[in-house]
Formats: structure tokens, C-alpha cells, sequence
């Protein structure tokens, strides 16, 4: 008679799909449906039968899978290696961790890519301390059982994860994550922040939700600092992160914001609706360019050093070198010569220069990226600018 579990059988089903995506030189990824499932079970596996309340002379203690995968790093034993201790460690000086639940799926995530989660499982069973977390009805407390579950780890340490480690803001209600954008503003006394985002990126929409501003991850326990925080950054870049509250190309919502939309009162049509107007505007952006219309005359290499100096001598090296070749070198520098007609856009953060006919960015500086600009006097209409 054989002896097995059906969350055993649901991880070792994981783990072919997995090898499977490997052989086809895939990748696995946090949202990938088979690891979505095996985070899932794993969890259950390591909730069922716990030992959840462990009473001592004083008081009662609470132990939940988290923390006695914690508590283990203190024990002085070969077994509980640098990898997992450190990954520990890193997941205990996480700030955007809610609660031992969100800090348990972390550290799985952790263990899964350092390929380490067979360590706390191996340091129960061989210094046999899985009666003080675990009874006879769980999988880890079952002898028979233990080991099988230890065998699908180590092979589950085979295998390769690309996972978002730093993406952990809604691990306490789902093991999905959402799609992030990393934005970095410029300052600006003028115009007010939620007006340069939107203006100048357009991918901040209704509904999206505030995940970090400089790092600092918000909750409901951050209101009334955000304005400090700002103040504390004056006339420095502002780094923001935003969590995506739609998917418009698999036209899915991701449900915990969705959630908090609801219980907003702010009705799902609107922020679905934001997407098919985008596809509108794309379409009439393709036959219309706003900005200036000029003539793309060239780029060139200027080295290390991108001054005023610097961009003088190369606009003189590609007004006054009469070279039919569109690549050649004149006085030292290399220089590419494309003489097309553009468009030269000047918005809030940056500049861009786009092809009159297909609306395609050619060029895309931010400021932050711009060392130098100017002109010389003998070509007053012609400019020039330096950027990494």
C-alpha cells in the first residue's frame, strides 16, 4: 500500500510542470499559474496540524509557520545554513510586511530562489523537534510522510526561479503580485505632482494605488507623513512606485486593489474604460506629432566630458565638415550624420525627438540626463545637447 498525501501530489505536480518549463528554456515567474499553486500548498502543508498554541508557566505562546522557521536560525547546527539565515534576516528587516502571514509567503519566495526551504524541514526531522510545532495529523509531523515531503524539496532546490523579490506589498491576501511602475520626478515648484506624472508618463491611470514614495512603503499607518517626506526632499528627485490596478493587455483586474476600488465605491467600468480611450489616443497620435518641427542633423560622441565646450565643438564638426559618408570622423570625434526631418518635443521631465511620418521616439533624455546645452553664434537656429 503506498502512503502519500494529496498536497504531496499537488507539489510533485508542480515541480514536473516546472522541469517542463525549464527544458523549454522558459522561466518560472511569480504569477505563473503551477507557482501560484505550489506556493498555495506549500503553505498548506505547513499550517496543517501545527501545534498553534504552546502553553508555558506564564502565558500562552502563539506559534504560526513563520515563526518557528525564525526561531530555528538560533540553534547551533550544521544543518541551518548561512543562505537560509541570511534569507531570514532579510525578510525580517522588511518595513512593507504587514504581518507573519505576508512574512511567511516572503520567506518561502526567499528559500524557493536561494534553494534552501528543505533546511527548516531537515533541521526538525534530524534533531527530531517536530512534536514541539507539529502533531501526528500533519505531513511534517508524520515520519512516513516528513520524508517524502523533504525528497520534493531537494528536488524543488534543482530548480531555477525568476521571482520579484522586492515586489511584497500584497503578500498578506494573495500570493499573486501586481505589475509596478518606478517613476522618478524632477523637481518642480510649479506644477503639482500628480500633474507632472500623469502629464508627461500617461501610465498612472484612475484606480492605481501609491505603493512607495522614496522607498518608503505606504499604509494607512503613513498618513499625515507623506508631506514631511516630501518637504524632507526638496529640490531633489522624487522616486515613486505604482501598483498597477488593471492589466490592459491580459485585460484582467489584480483582485486586492480591486477590492479596495469596491469597497471605494468607485466603479471598475471607469478604470476599464481609461485603457480603450489610451487606444484611442494612440491611434490618432500615429498621424499627428506635437512639438517643434527641426531637422535632426546628427549625434556624436563626446567621451566622459559633456560640457558647453563639448557641445560646441561638435556642432561645428557637423555644421562646417562637408563629408558625404554619414559616418566619419572630424577633429577627433566620431560623428553620425542622420539629416531628417523631426519632430523636437519639450515636455515636464525630459525631451524627446520623434519621426514626423511615424510618430516613433527617436531620442528620450530627462533632464536628469542632459549635462549641457546651447548654441554657437555663426548658427544661431542650429542647438545642441549633451546626454548619457
Amino acid at each position: 500500500m503506498s502512503v502519500s498525501d494529496p498536497l504531496i501530489k499537488d507539489i510533485k505536480g508542480c515541480v514536473q510542470q516546472f522541469f517542463n518549463v525549464i527544458n523549454n528554456n522558459g522561466k518560472i515567474y511569480d504569477n505563473y499559474f503551477y507557482f501560484i499553486l505550489l506556493g498555495r500548498t506549500l503553505e498548506k502543508v505547513f499550517n496543517k496540524g501545527l501545534i498553534a498554541q504552546q502553553n508555558t508557566l506564564y502565558f500562552t505562546r502563539i506559534i504560526d509557520p513563520y515563526a518557528w522557521m525564525v526561531s530555528i536560525i538560533k540553534a547551533k547546527s550544521g544543518i541551518v545554513t548561512f543562505t537560509y539565515k541570511n534569507c531570514v534576516d532579510i525578510v525580517k528587516e522588511r518595513c512593507d510586511i504587514v504581518n507573519n502571514g505576508a512574512r511567511f509567503r516572503l520567506l518561502v519566495k526567499y528559500c524557493l530562489a536561494k534553494k534552501c526551504l528543505h533546511v527548516p524541514v531537515e533541521f526538525l526531522m534530524r534533531t527530531r523537534r517536530v512534536h514541539l510545532f507539529y502533531g501526528s495529523n500533519s505531513i511534517i509531523g508524520d515520519e512516513i510522510l516528513a520524508e517524502i515531503f523533504l525528497s520534493v524539496l531537494f528536488q524543488i532546490s534543482k530548480i531555477d526561479f525568476s521571482l520579484d523579490l522586492n515586489n511584497s506589498s500584497f503578500l498578506d491576501c494573495t500570493w499573486y503580485i501586481p505589475d509596478l511602475v518606478h517613476i522618478e520626478l524632477v523637481p518642480c515648484k510649479k506644477l503639482g505632482l500628480s500633474v507632472s506624472v500623469a502629464a508627461e508618463h500617461g501610465s498612472i491611470k484612475i484606480g492605481d494605488v501609491l505603493d512607495k514614495l522614496n522607498g518608503l512603503h505606504i499604509t494607512s499607518s503613513s498618513k499625515g507623513h507623506l508631506n514631511g517626506i516630501l518637504r524632507s526632499r526638496k529640490s531633489k528627485p522624487i522616486n515613486l512606485t505604482i501598483a498597477k490596478a488593471y492589466n490592459h493587455e491580459t485585460k484582467e483586474f489584480f483582485m486586492p486593489i480591486k477590492s479596495l476600488l469596491k469597497h471605494l465605491n468607485l466603479n471598475c467600468e471607469i478604470v476599464i474604460k481609461q485603457y480603450e480611450e489610451l487606444k484611442d489616443e494612440i491611434i490618432v497620435h500615429k498621424k499627428t506629432c506635437y512639438g517643434y518641427d527641426v531637422k535632426y542633423l546628427g549625434f556624436v560622441d563626446v567621451g566622459s566630458v559633456g560640457n558647453v565646450k563639448q557641445v560646441e565643438k561638435a556642432m561645428r564638426n557637423v555644421l562646417q565638415t562637408k563629408v558625404k559618408e554619414n559616418i566619419f570622423s572630424a577633429n577627433g570625434m566620431t560623428i553620425n550624420r542622420i539629416n531628417k526631418n523631426v519632430v523636437f518635443e519639450i515636455g515636464e521631465i525630459g525631451v524627446k525627438i520623434k519621426d514626423v511620418e511615424s510618430n516613433e521616439v527617436i531620442l528620450d533624455h530627462s533632464y536628469m540626463k542632459i549635462s549641457a546645452c546651447g548654441s554657437i553664434p555663426t548658427y544661431p537656429k542650429n542647438v545642441g545637447y549633451c546626454a548619457r
